[in-house]
């Protein structure tokens, strides 16, 4: 199966919304991913992101999404952008992705609803 995502804006609450679809065998899809993702919030003049994972499989290793993020860290690709990503609970990449990301003080979060995920891009003013 391959891997796609679509970016849209939703205006009324300021919010860059992607939806990743497919299975993930890269991490330069991944990496593709983000920067698109961060220009079009540059573009938009968005900081918060809602990530709708939950139709995606990423079947990259621990050490090659942790690379990924130290490289986000490291270039400050995120800025001051926050991103609540919508998982499945049950695939165990996300609670590492969410681990990382917060050692590295990134701001990306797991949430499994999209009505959590924007109350704490709305309202958690970390």
């Amino acid at each position: 199966m391959k891997f796609s995502f679509d970016v849209t804006v939703d205006s009324a609450d300021k919010l860059l919304i992607c939806e990743a679809f497919g299975e993930v065998r890269e991490v330069l899809d991944l990496e593709h991913m983000l920067k698109t993702v961060v220009k079009m919030a540059g573009k938009n003049q968005l900081k918060n992101i809602v990530m709708d994972s939950t139709q995606l499989k990423i079947h990259c290793s621990n050490q090659e999404i942790a690379q990924l993020l130290i490289i986000t860290q490291e270039n400050d690709w995120l800025g001051n952008l926050k991103i609540a990503m919508i998982v499945k609970p049950e695939l165990n990449i996300y609670n590492v992705i969410e681990g990382l990301a917060e050692n590295l003080s990134l701001l990306i979060k797991n949430f499994e609803t999209r009505s959590e995920a924007m109350l704490w891009l709305l309202f958690d003013k970390a």
